[in-house]
């Protein structure tokens, strides 16, 4: 992990050298701190990790998510804040065939390891990160816990923090711009978890 951070670094620093950047600075040296952090706290509460709990599988997602999908969602405590947790594990898409084989739900509930392409994480912070969307922070995991990287305006970005909160608001993208969608304000697409967070 050490090595991400300090590689996590010199995207903060080209991403902050350019005050003339879309969108608001993203996987910054804190931003992937608090993954890590986030990462450990959610193997904590077995939500990921050799015992983390299982829950069922089902056909219903969309890119860049799997077809197939797996959620947990609960309130989870990092440090002094505690805040709802969403966490969508992506197995691909449905009858795609490859090395490991054509996936489908029964599949992937045989042998989730196999499958596991991502794991999704919205978690909601403390007050002021990000008032604009509802203090969400976003991560995107490989099925180790590291952090996935994608070019942002032409640099290489850890998927951590406002992803991606754009400077002018109706220019957001990634998966702020994505769950805007959802309706409601609250960018959860799913109303058992809205219902289950509203009776916290």
């Amino acid at each position: 992990m050490l090595l991400l951070i300090t590689v996590a670094s010199s995207f903060f620093v080209c991403v902050q050298a350019a005050p003339s950047s879309q969108f608001v600075p993203v996987g910054t040296v804190e931003d992937v701190h608090y993954a890590t952090r986030l990462w450990d706290a959610m193997v904590r509460d077995q939500l990921e990790g050799e015992s983390r709990k299982n829950n069922a599988p089902f056909f219903g997602g969309a890119k860049p998510h799997g077809e197939i999908l797996e959620l947990s969602y609960q309130n989870l405590t990092l440090g002094a804040h505690t805040g709802f947790i969403v966490v969508k594990r992506n197995y691909g898409k449905a009858g795609e065939s490859g090395v490991r084989g054509v996936v489908t739900v029964e599949r992937v509930s045989e042998d989730r390891t196999r499958y596991l392409d991502s794991i999704t994480v919205m978690f909601q912070r403390e007050a002021g990160f990000d008032e604009d969307h509802q203090n969400w922070f976003w991560v995107k995991y490989k099925p180790d816990g590291t952090l996935f990287t994608k070019k942002v305006e032409g640099r290489l970005t850890a998927l951590a923090g406002r992803l991606l909160k754009s400077r002018q608001g109706a220019d957001n993208s990634g998966c702020i711009y994505c769950h805007s969608s959802a309706g409601g304000g609250d960018y959860i697409f799913y109303s058992e978890i809205i219902d289950y967070m509203n009776h916290q």
